[in-house]
């Protein structure tokens, strides 16, 4: 079953089985990604001003052509069940844990990395080291403060906790590059993540082509409310227009 937006004088339907009446309208109301939930007028207020901008973005030339999707290391990574017993149909086995460090040792270090997993300051400083690789491996950007000597390609990083709410991962709207999407995704799965240790091992960096540059805006843009804008506004390169 398809989704769709309508307008009335005071409310909207997000789809078929959602009723928003409280909800009014902004004036340049745009389609909604049917997986957003939105609660109070504040929040659809939030959504639609940043949904907004970034039709202007795509409007003003931006044109997407791969998805990025990654996860950030959990320290579940780093703690491998092993079992110690060999007993018929598993029943009464006894189950260790293997860990990089002392168990004992560890707990320290996983609430330290639980905590930077969720929080979006420590998530956006990550995310500006792979941006930083972006541009090295894809776009041949070595030098970052020689604008006047490199054309900078636009880049779109947007974070959200979907739909656990456990801990921040990241999308990335990056442009055409001169590698194909085999090749794009081998750079991000070995150069891009052996450099950075932020990336989660246990999941392949996801790599799609985009087919509707709007529709991909409303999807990355979808967990944006009054209390968490999903765009990462300091690590993004955006189009920036002529005054």
């Amino acid at each position: 079953m398809g989704w769709f937006s309508v307008k009335t004088s005071q409310t909207f339907t997000l789809h078929f089985n959602m009723d928003y009446s409280s909800i009014k309208l902004d004036k340049n109301h745009q389609p909604i990604n049917p997986k957003l939930c939105i609660n109070t007028q504040i929040d659809y207020d939030y959504y639609i001003a940043l949904l907004n901008y970034l039709y202007k973005q795509v409007d003003m030339g931006f044109k997407p052509k791969y998805l990025v999707s990654l996860h950030y290391q959990n320290p579940a990574e780093y703690c491998k069940p092993i079992r110690e017993t060999n007993k018929p149909l598993g029943y009464g086995d006894r189950i260790g844990f293997n860990t990089s460090i002392p168990l004992w040792n560890s707990v320290a270090w996983d609430r330290f990395i639980e905590f930077n997993r969720n929080d979006i300051d420590n998530t956006m400083k990550n995310t500006g080291k792979i941006r930083n690789l972006i541009l090295k491996y894809l776009y041949g950007i070595k030098r970052l403060n020689r604008p006047d000597k490199f054309e900078f390609p636009n880049l779109y990083f947007f974070h959200e906790k979907g739909k656990v709410k456990l801990q921040y991962h990241t999308h990335i709207l990056i442009p055409e590059c001169k590698y194909p999407i085999s090749e794009v995704e081998e750079v991000f799965n070995t150069s891009i993540r052996e450099r950075c240790k932020c990336i989660a091992r246990w999941k392949n960096i996801d790599i799609t082509e985009v087919n509707s540059s709007k529709g991909v805006m409303g999807y990355v843009n979808k967990e944006t409310s009054s209390q968490h804008t999903a765009f990462d506004f300091l690590n993004s390169i955006p189009i920036i227009p002529n005054k």
